[in-house]
């Protein structure tokens, strides 16, 4: 028996803790400056908030306990909100690099042919990335617990949002690997698996302050909504419960449920917990089947012949149809590859865009939602949306010239006679041509309204004609400026993942500080001069084209009396954006063109 549990402790223990992959990354990564500055960088970021709320919430000299505690309270909630945030994005960018850099390094190979077992492999690569993310989250747990000094935040709530966090981590980090395994670690999937975790994220949340998704027994709050039944399914909803944000129902007024569902909505962050720790142990023990899988492709199984014989392959010359390229065979080829590639999340993210407008539009065609409520969805979509379409161009354009460097393409590319304003130009132009299908869902929704309102004579209807074709110009062209920061950072960077992470940063940050200060613009002016700043920037496009009502208040009959005016100072403003976007996309083409040349000499140097 003691050579049993001997041999069962030997085995254990060079699975995690004697782990070599393990090892070598948490003794390696302790010592580089750059995993200093993320971990100070991780605390700035949770102490400024931290510091900020307080600030702003504890109400100065002379307040009460009781402010201050309700100033605590809210100085917990945004930091909650912080962490969770902060590691739903770096428990997969740590965790997918793990076997990126190594296929980038060409040593994958290498690591499966040693005698380290495919379970050491998946477990030694996940675990390595995450003791660095479950670092960052104890890191952070000091500045948490002085938001408990002045009361109003329990030890239990930082308990569960500590556990929200760590699970999700756990969660996307198991995800990423095994999306790294079994899509062979190509950039492509990693990227469409970061984008999908932004869609389930803020898809789920919108549905989850949706009142059809509510549960009848959750008490409501002082805003008067409830629980969804989608909360345990989501890490911010379970956080909400887990502030008070949003009640829980008690577990006796859930009879009428199944055994299952009654725990879950009674213990939202338990049962979240609970089923992301147990799928993340699912995701590692089938990474662990794919590991070897790459170096047997070719090779016939049981299952082949079994197809070979039951349909066998056709013998003689294969053929396809010709295709039609355009007058620029590299826009055509940027644009067609890419379609390829990303042919199914395309596709997904425009079906599922077409199929919310529809919902949208058939509950305010049978009077289930009423225009304005209809105008806040509608922005929601589109925002989710465009959002898909930025992030998917930025990222298609920071590997398209990165991948024809790894890809030896591009000496071969340069041999031409095609001149860098030919190549440069077309990478532009086919690219803009493969994101802006995205954008088809919430234009047609628009038009679709505004056609439905015209011929029922609405007035004010939910969305005007002109308000589609605005929307449709300054959001093309927004996805230009993602493309030409996503070249410019594929020409300077030597690797895809570089240039991928350098483009989407500068890409969100941008558009999250332009769409900062343009909202704080538009709050501080009248109705019409914000309807002509609105369209300057992403989200306050978006939001205020679609919805120009709540420009006003959200007072009907101002918005009636002032619609037209603000008709004509969101077109005044759509143009010039246009103009100011199109000039800005241009110098930044021109610049790439100049240095395109002595940048490509330079890497090849």
């Amino acid at each position: 028996m003691g050579k049993i549990l001997s041999t069962i402790w030997l085995a254990f223990w060079r699975l995690l803790p004697a782990n070599p992959i393990l090892v070598r990354v948490v003794a390696g990564g302790s010592k580089r400056v750059r995993h200093l500055w993320l971990r100070a960088g991780y605390l700035v970021v949770l102490l400024a908030v931290v510091g900020f709320a307080l600030l702003q919430n504890m109400g100065g000299v002379g307040a009460s306990l009781t402010d201050l505690a309700k100033g605590a309270s809210r100085t917990f909630m945004y930091a909650s909100y912080a962490q969770l945030f902060l590691m739903c994005f770096l428990a997969p960018v740590f965790t997918a690099s793990a076997i990126t850099q190594e296929k980038d390094a060409q040593t994958f190979n290498i690591l499966i042919s040693t005698p380290l077992s495919s379970a050491q492999i998946v477990l030694g690569s996940l675990m390595s990335r995450l003791y660095f993310v479950i670092m960052l989250l104890l890191a952070g747990l000091p500045i948490f617990l002085i938001t408990m000094v002045y009361g109003g935040v329990t030890t239990r709530q930082v308990l569960e949002s500590f556990a929200l966090a760590g699970s999700t981590a756990i969660l996307t980090g198991a995800l990423a690997i095994f999306v790294a395994m079994v899509g062979v670690g190509t950039r492509r999937t990693i990227f469409s698996f970061y984008l999908l975790i932004a869609l389930y994220l803020l898809t789920v949340y919108l549905f989850g302050n949706w009142a059809t998704t509510w549960i009848p027994e959750s008490p409501a709050n002082i805003e008067g909504a409830r629980m969804s039944w989608l909360t345990p399914l989501h890490p911010f909803l379970a956080l909400d419960v887990a502030l008070n944000r949003v009640y829980a129902p008690d577990i006796t007024r859930l009879s009428s449920y199944g055994g299952i569902a009654r725990y879950a909505f009674a213990y939202p962050s338990a049962v979240y917990v609970a089923w992301t720790s147990a799928t993340a142990i699912i995701l590692v023990a089938i990474s662990i089947l794919f590991v070897r899988r790459g170096i047997k492709t070719g090779e016939t199984t049981w299952l082949t012949s079994l197809i070979q014989k039951v349909v066998p392959r056709k013998i003689g010359e294969r053929t396809r149809n010709p295709r039609h390229v355009w007058s620029n065979p590299v826009a055509w080829r940027e644009a067609s590859t890419n379609a390829i590639g990303g042919g199914f999340l395309r596709w997904a993210i425009i079906l599922v865009g077409l199929v919310a407008g529809i919902m949208v539009f058939v509950n305010y065609a049978d009077g289930t939602m009423q225009a304005m409520d209809v105008r806040k969805w509608l922005a929601a979509i589109t925002l989710v949306q465009f959002s898909a379409a930025l992030l998917i161009a930025t990222n298609t354009a920071a590997t398209s010239i990165t991948k024809e460097r790894e890809s030896l393409t591009m000496d071969l590319l340069l041999t031409t006679p095609l001149t860098s304003k030919y190549i440069l130009w077309g990478k532009l132009r086919g690219l803009v041509s493969f994101a802006t299908p995205l954008l088809i869902g919430p234009m047609l929704t628009l038009f679709g309204f505004a056609m439905y309102d015209w011929l029922n004579d609405t007035t004010p209807p939910v969305a005007w004609l002109e308000t589609a074709i605005e929307l449709c110009a300054v959001l093309i062209l927004f996805t230009s400026v993602g493309c030409v920061i996503g070249l410019n950072h594929s020409i300077k960077r030597k690797t895809n993942m570089a240039a991928v992470m350098w483009s989407v940063g500068v890409t969100i940050l941008g558009a999250g500080l332009v769409s900062m200060v343009g909202a704080a613009l538009v709050e501080a002016v009248d109705a019409g001069p914000a309807a002509f700043i609105a369209p300057f920037t992403p989200v306050t496009s978006i939001w205020y084209l679609i919805d120009p009502a709540a420009l006003f208040d959200h007072s009907q009959k101002d918005f009636v009396a002032g619609a037209k005016s603000a008709r004509t100072s969101a077109l005044a403003g759509s143009a010039l954006a246009v103009a100011a976007y199109a000039l800005l996309v241009w110098r930044t083409y021109t610049t790439l063109v100049r240095d395109f040349d002595m940048t490509i000499r330079k890497q090849s140097a």
